[in-house]
């Protein structure tokens, strides 16, 4: 082989090599420090105030859990913390163990169980955010979502919102983990 086909081999496989660390590594569609006039801002859980964890013996703990066996007959409601489940008569087929798990009290997070379960009424959530850090946060924007893990990304439901009780309502068609979001 030539020194003209060496060269244009080696040329061949650097632009190669480059595309491949491109694909692999991904791109920005952005270039870095400039952010999209148009996309929506990636909503973010609300966090608590720093008085409302640390002032409280319960908050101290780190995690909270609840459960309860709901009769497909009559529904019934279950509430842990600043969050409660209404759960209709016949959502689901069978009676059923219902959870709340809060397990990071730092955050408005919180997790639904049985995980995974579709209801045949839909579940009514109310949230409070009575205690959030609401520096540099608009209140209308505050909203429930719930945590999509194929893309990682909380998605909005519709949901009302009451400012005189500060807290937020709405309908679940499934369970899976929940927050109050923010732009």
């Amino acid at each position: 082989m030539g020194n003209h086909q060496i060269n244009r081999l080696a040329f061949k496989v650097a632009a190669l090599a480059l595309l491949a660390v491109m694909l692999f590594a991904g791109c920005s569609r952005m270039p870095m420090g400039v952010e999209a006039e148009n996309e929506p801002a990636e909503p973010q859980l609300l966090m608590r105030s720093s008085s409302s964890v640390s002032g409280s013996p319960l908050m101290s703990s780190g995690a909270l859990y609840t459960e309860a066996i709901i009769s497909t007959d009559t529904g019934g409601v279950l509430t842990l913390l600043d969050v409660t489940l209404e759960i209709p008569e016949d959502a689901v087929p069978n009676d059923t163990l219902f959870s709340i798990s809060i397990p990071d009290l730092n955050v408005f997070y919180n997790e639904f169980g049985t995980d995974g379960l579709v209801f045949d009424n839909p579940v009514e959530v109310t949230m409070s955010y009575r205690d959030a850090d609401l520096s540099g946060i608009d209140e209308s924007s505050i909203r429930i979502g719930w945590l999509n893990e194929v893309t990682g990304r909380f998605q909005s439901i519709d949901c009302e919102i009451d400012f005189d009780t500060k807290t937020v309502t709405g309908t679940l068609d499934h369970f899976s983990a929940y927050g109050l979001i923010s732009d």
